[in-house]
C-alpha cells in the first residue's frame, strides 16, 4: 500500500451549499474563496473533498451501543427518550441533541452533508477545463477518482439514513437558493435501496483497491462492503418479512429469494476481490487472541488486511479523537461513558465454547454462584473467551499506570479497580475502602461506572486520556461484517453448511471451537460479541425484529471483598444490581421519527408508523 494518508485537516473554508429554505438541509455560504476559483484548481477541490470526508465520519461522543444491551450511557439525559419507550416527533432526545449528546452519523441532519457532497458532485466535472494539454488529461483522471470518493460518501450517509429513518428524500442535484421544498417527498424504502446501490456500484466502477489508494479515501473494496451492508439490512425480517406498515420502512411486496440473494452476491463479491482477509489472532493461543484482537482496534493506521475503511486521526489534529477521555476510568480521570452491561457480560462464552450461564447461576439474592464441574474458580471473569480480554476493562483487570503518584503508590501495576474492601474488625465494626475506579473512589465520583465495567475495545492503553487525545482509528467497514453478512445470507437461503463454514472462520480465528445448537442463534450470538461497541447492534436487533426482547434493564455488578480479621479469612461476593430501568419496547421504537420542526416546513413529508 502507499503510504499515504488522508489529510482531512481543514485549511481552508470550502464549503459551498446554496441554501433553499430555514431547514436542515440547508447551509449558510462558509466559503472565502469563489465557486469559479475552487472549481478551476484541482487543489481546492480536492480541499473541499476532505471536507466532504471529515463530515462523513465524525467522532462519536456516544456509541449507538447506549440504545442496546451492550452499554449504559452515563449521561442518561437523551438516551432515556428512547430507552423508556418516549421518543416523539416533538422529542427525539439524543436524535436531537437532547443533553448535548446526538448521533451526528445517524441523524437527520445528515442532509446537509448530502447537500455539499451534490455540491461537489455537481462541479467536480469543471476542474479539467481550466488545464491544457497533458495536464488536462490528469487532472481528468484525478476528478473522475474524486468524483467516485464522492459518490460513495453520499451512498454511506444515505445507508445511514435509510437504516434509521427508512426511505429518505433522494437528492442527486444540489438544492439551489429559492428552491421549493414543498415539491420534496420521501422515497420509499424500496426506492431509497435502490438508490444506494446505485451509488455504490459506481463508485466502485471508478474507484481504485485499497492497495493502490491513499489510506482514508474511498476503494473499491469499501464501495462494495457498503453494498453488502444496505442490501443485508434490507432482506431481514424488519423490511422484507411482507409485516411493514408502509412503504417507507419496508418492502409492499418482497420477493425474499431475490433480496438474500442479492445480500449474498455482494457479500461474495467483496470475498472474491481477495484483497482483503481476516486478520489472524494467534489461535489457539488464547492469550495471543485477547490482545490481537484489543490491537486491531488500537491500529494507528489502516493498513490492516481486514479494515476495509475507517477514519485515522493525530494528537496534533484539532479535530481531536477523544475515545480514551470520553469512556477510560474515572480513576485516572476519564469520563467512563459507556458502561458495558452485566447481560452482555454474561453473554460472553467461557474458553472451551460453552455458555456462561452453564457454569454460573443466581441464588435467591441476585449473587453469583459457581455451579461448574468444568471450571472451579468462584470468580466469574475467569476462564473465559479470549475476546472478553479484549474487549472489556473487568474488575482486576490489567490497563494502565495511574496519572497521580499517590494513586500509583496504591495501584503500582496499572489494575481496574471496581471492588469494595470491606475489613470486619475484632470488634465487630467495619471499614469499607473503595477501589480507585468505583464511584465512591477517591478522584472522580461522578464518572464512574455504574454497572463495573467499561469498554477497552477502541482504546489506548498507551495514552492518559485526560491529557493526550487518542490517534488510534476508527473502523467503519471491515472483512469480518462482510464475512458474517455472507453466511446470513446463506443462511436464510438454507445454504447451511455454508453458512456454518463461515460462521466458524469467525469463531475459530477467534481461540471458540465450532458452534453447536441453533445456527440462527449462533449467527446472532456471534455478531453481538464480535463487533461489540462498533454500531452494529442497534441496526442487528432490529432488523432481527428482537428489539422487544433484548430491550431490558440495564445491569451491572457489585463486587465485595470482606476480611474479617477474627477468624483470618478474604470471602468475595458477585452480586447482580439494576443499573436502568428500561423499556417495554414499542413497536414504534424500530424507527426513528421525523422531527416535528422538519415536518412543519415540509408538510408532504409522510411520517414513520407510530408517530
Amino acid at each position: 500500500m502507499k503510504k499515504y494518508i488522508l489529510n482531512i485537516k481543514i485549511i481552508a473554508l470550502l464549503i459551498f451549499t446554496l441554501p433553499a429554505c430555514d431547514s436542515v438541509l440547508d447551509k449558510v455560504p462558509l466559503d472565502s474563496y469563489s465557486d469559479a476559483t475552487v472549481w478551476s484548481d484541482i487543489n481546492l477541490s480536492n480541499y473541499y473533498l476532505n471536507d466532504l470526508y471529515k463530515s462523513t465520519i465524525v467522532y462519536r461522543n456516544i456509541h449507538l451501543s447506549a440504545l442496546t444491551d451492550e452499554c449504559f450511557f452515563i449521561h442518561i439525559k437523551g438516551t432515556d427518550v428512547y430507552l423508556q419507550g418516549n421518543i416523539s416527533a416533538d422529542n427525539g432526545g439524543v436524535w436531537t441533541r437532547t443533553g448535548g449528546y446526538s448521533f451526528d452519523n445517524y441523524s437527520w441532519s445528515l442532509y446537509s452533508s448530502i447537500q455539499k457532497i451534490n455540491v461537489f458532485l455537481a462541479n467536480i466535472d469543471n476542474v479539467p477545463g481550466a488545464y491544457q494539454g497533458s495536464a488536462k488529461d490528469e487532472v481528468k483522471e484525478q476528478t473522475d477518482l474524486m468524483k467516485g470518493e464522492a459518490t460513495f460518501l453520499r451512498a454511506f450517509l444515505y445507508t445511514n439514513l435509510c437504516r434509521v429513518y427508512g426511505g429518505s428524500i433522494i437528492f442527486r442535484e444540489p438544492n439551489q437558493l429559492g428552491d421549493d421544498f414543498s415539491a420534496s417527498t420521501r422515497s420509499t424504502f424500496e426506492e431509497t435501496v435502490d438508490f444506494i446501490v446505485e451509488d455504490c456500484d459506481n463508485a466502485a466502477s471508478a474507484l481504485k483497491l485499497k492497495s493502490e489508494t491513499e489510506m482514508g479515501r474511498a476503494t473499491k473494496e469499501a464501495a462494495l462492503a457498503l453494498k453488502s451492508r444496505i442490501l443485508l439490512f434490507a432482506a431481514s425480517d424488519l423490511t422484507a418479512d411482507g409485516t411493514a406498515e408502509s412503504e417507507y420502512v419496508g418492502y409492499k411486496n418482497p420477493d425474499r429469494t431475490a433480496l438474500w440473494t442479492a445480500a449474498k452476491n455482494a457479500a461474495k463479491a467483496v470475498m472474491d476481490m481477495n484483497t482483503c482477509n481476516l486478520t489472524d489472532f494467534g489461535a489457539p493461543d488464547k492469550g495471543a487472541v485477547a490482545e490481537n484482537y484489543y490491537q486491531l482496534f488500537k491500529s494507528y493506521d489502516l493498513s490492516n488486511g481486514e479494515i476495509i475503511w475507517g477514519r485515522m486521526f493525530s494528537q496534533s489534529d484539532g479535530d481531536q479523537n477523544r475515545m480514551n477521555l470520553r469512556n477510560a476510568n474515572n480513576g485516572n480521570e476519564c469520563y467512563g461513558s459507556h458502561c458495558p452491561t452485566q447481560q452482555l457480560i454474561d453473554d460472553y462464552e467461557m474458553e472451551d465454547g460453552s455458555k456462561f450461564s452453564e457454569h454460573f447461576e443466581l441464588d435467591g439474592e441476585n449473587y453469583y454462584k459457581n455451579k461448574s464441574s468444568v471450571f472451579t474458580s468462584e470468580n466469574p471473569y475467569h476462564n473465559r473467551e479470549p475476546r472478553f480480554y479484549g474487549a472489556i476493562l473487568y474488575d482486576s483487570a490489567m490497563w494502565q499506570p495511574r496519572i497521580y503518584a499517590a494513586l500509583a503508590e496504591r495501584d503500582p501495576l496499572g489494575i481496574y479497580d471496581r471492588r469494595t474492601r470491606r475489613t470486619v474488625q475484632a470488634d465487630g465494626s467495619a471499614i469499607d475502602v473503595f477501589g480507585l475506579d468505583t464511584r465512591q473512589g477517591p478522584v472522580d465520583s461522578e464518572d464512574g461506572s455504574y454497572t463495573g465495567y467499561l469498554m477497552k475495545k477502541t482504546l489506548d492503553d498507551q495514552i492518559q486520556g485526560y491529557y493526550e487525545s487518542n490517534k488510534n482509528v476508527i473502523i467503519t467497514l471491515r472483512y469480518a461484517e462482510v464475512i458474517m453478512n455472507y453466511a446470513e445470507a446463506c443462511m436464510e437461503l438454507n445454504e447451511t453448511e455454508i453458512a456454518a463454514e463461515y460462521i466458524n472462520k469467525i469463531r475459530n480465528r477467534a481461540g471458540l471451537p465450532d458452534f453447536t445448537g441453533d445456527m440462527e442463534e449462533a449467527l446472532q450470538h456471534e455478531r453481538k460479541m464480535e463487533f461489540v461497541f462498533e454500531d452494529l447492534r442497534w441496526f442487528d436487533v432490529r432488523r432481527w425484529k428482537i428489539l422487544e426482547e433484548t430491550l431490558t434493564d440495564a445491569l451491572g455488578m457489585s463486587i465485595l471483598e470482606t476480611t474479617d480479621e477474627s477468624t483470618n479469612t478474604v470471602t468475595t461476593t458477585w452480586r447482580q444490581i439494576n443499573v436502568q430501568d428500561r423499556g417495554p419496547a414499542d413497536t414504534k421504537m424500530y424507527w426513528v421519527p421525523i422531527p416535528t420542526t422538519e415536518i412543519n416546513k415540509a408538510p408532504q413529508l409522510i411520517q414513520n408508523p407510530g408517530y
